[in-house]
């Protein structure tokens, strides 16, 4: 049996009074996915696993039944993967966000401010010929990578301060704990600001953000784990890490990007051309939670009418009707402040009678859902 897994990222949130006293969700139109509903089953699971605070990396593993064993100290080391740079044993990543702060030394966006898609590639074009001691691994837009020898820190042990968590914070006191940690990094970060002068605009200075530090990762193979030969269709660099450390087939996509502006029939496309020769298909769609951060809730309400009609109505038209289909999401983010939020995420599977009714009824974890989308 043949299965589809699509994680819509930061699809929930919460009501909003912009929208009626609606979620974003159910403000969209979206009638592939409530046919889904209709004829087969929905519900609503904890997606993020115990113990932890609601982000991709963990809720997106917990999902594909990875244990917390497994799970890396931060994500950067999955997306230095997904990037294609073998980490050294004794080399560290670190994520690294293009930052603006106001003139009070005010946080006010982890997402490169004002700049076009444009200048945030020639800011990482400047930034990596400055730099010596760290190697610069641009992602895509604000999304960078730190790379540096372990030896450079005193301790590994900072506890991060994730930029889109803390918008309007003073930029010192974020930025202490891992300057305190690394004379290398505090030296980049004050440094970038001077590299980055160019874009200075009254309102606005940039600078490069480093923050989450994280050694190597060895996450088990999908394939031994489930017997099942697996392939992912994703272009955010979490998941598309995730899942070359799981082992899957992870093809590249031109015209696929982890934001809004996406080919989401080419994904349902991919999708479907790969249960060819893939058992199980992991699905990962970004724009929602990017929306959601940039505190755009109608942005987000539109992204998800795009999901169903260009992604779900194209896949639910071309696949065999006996392969299991189940759309969720790994998080709520609140588009009002952009943060992540800890809420129970509802579930869609396509066919509610493989081994009967009270199977999908029972389904109330990730680990309940798993195992009904890889049972024969």
């Amino acid at each position: 049996m043949k299965a589809v897994l699509v994680v819509i990222d930061g699809l929930a949130d919460n009501r909003i009074a912009g929208l009626g006293d609606r979620t974003t969700f159910a403000s969209a139109k979206h009638r592939y996915i409530d046919g889904l509903a209709r004829e087969g089953f929905y519900g609503y699971l904890d997606a993020c696993p115990q113990g932890y605070v609601p982000e991709s990396m963990v809720c997106i593993l917990n999902l594909l039944g990875i244990s917390k064993e497994f799970y890396p100290p931060g994500r950067s080391s999955l997306e230095v993967l997904s990037a294609g740079y073998p980490l050294a044993e004794d080399e560290v990543v670190l994520r690294c966000n293009l930052i603006s702060i106001d003139n009070q030394k005010r946080l006010i966006s982890f997402n490169g401010g004002s700049l076009t898609r444009e200048e945030m590639e020639k800011a990482s074009e400047y930034i990596t010929k400055a730099v010596s001691k760290v190697k610069f691994i641009p992602l895509a837009d604000y999304r960078n990578l730190l790379v540096l020898k372990k030896k450079y820190f005193t301790h590994l042990n900072v506890t991060p301060s994730p930029p889109h968590e803390n918008l309007g914070e003073s930029i010192e006191k974020l930025i202490a704990p891992i300057c305190s940690s690394s004379e290398i990094i505090k030296d980049f970060f004050y440094s970038s600001a001077q590299v980055l002068r160019a874009f200075k605009d009254p309102e606005h200075n940039y600078l490069f953000y480093p923050w989450g530090i994280s050694p190597g990762n060895h996450l088990p193979s999908f394939q031994k784990m489930y017997k099942r030969k697996a392939a992912a269709v994703c272009c955010a660099d979490i998941a598309r890490g995730i899942a070359l450390a799981l082992g899957m087939y992870v093809p590249k996509l031109q015209g696929v990007t982890g934001d809004t502006d996406t080919d989401l029939q080419l994904k349902a496309k991919t999708a479907c051309s790969l249960l060819a020769d893939y058992e199980f298909v992991f699905v990962h769609i970004n724009g929602t939670d990017e929306a959601a951060h940039k505190c755009d809730y109608w942005g987000k309400v539109k992204f998800i009418e795009r999901i169903d009609e260009e992604f779900v109505g194209y896949l639910l038209a071309n696949i065999d009707k006996h392969t299991k289909v189940m759309i969720c999401t790994d998080h709520a983010t609140d588009p009002l402040n952009g943060k992540h939020v800890h809420l129970p995420v509802p579930f869609f599977i396509r066919e509610a009678f493989i081994n009967g009714l009270e199977t999908c009824q029972q389904i109330k974890s990730p680990a309940d859902a798993l195992q009904y989308l890889l049972s024969e």
